[in-house]
């Protein structure tokens, strides 16, 4: 089985030259709401041309808000409001401030199992694929746990 079998063509994509505050609105749209425990969320970043620049997910945003914290200025904050002026500094970035920016892609003729392993050594949750470097789809976990439950269904 190859990756092109098994991957989502309606990528979650957004520009590097995004505000973080939009990327985080239309992962929270991507995402839907609270009950969805178990979804992946994360939009791939795509530069000018269409090709992978990097991925933003939510633990790539905590990580910047995390940053953000050792820079901050506003010790004198109340900490129930500590939270809001991290959010604040970081809303006006630019996504390609804080994206991870060496993400791993498979080609449409990967084979299922490489991209198996890299979900293991990696811990991650989506492999954007791609085709003369310009994304044209994503691979979560969950459909390989589908393809197993249907091999075992049988």
């Amino acid at each position: 089985m190859k990756a092109k079998e098994i991957m989502v063509s309606e990528v979650p994509a957004i520009s590097r030259k995004t505000s973080v505050r939009e990327a985080v609105l239309m992962l929270k749209n991507n995402f839907g709401d609270e009950s969805f425990i178990n979804a992946a969320p994360g939009l791939v970043v795509v530069n000018e041309t269409g090709e992978l620049a990097g991925v933003l997910t939510p633990l790539t945003l905590i990580t910047a808000l995390l940053e953000s914290a050792g820079q901050s200025k506003h010790t004198k904050v109340a900490p129930s409001k500590f939270f809001d002026v991290l959010c604040k500094n970081i809303e006006d970035k630019l996504v390609e401030e804080v994206m991870e920016r060496q993400p791993i892609s498979v080609t449409e003729d990967a084979l299922i199992m490489d991209v198996a392993e890299l979900f293991v050594k990696h811990r991650f949750q989506r492999v954007p694929v791609v085709r003369d470097k310009k994304v044209v789809g994503i691979i979560y976990r969950t459909p390989l746990l589908f393809y197993i439950t249907k091999y075992f269904s049988k």
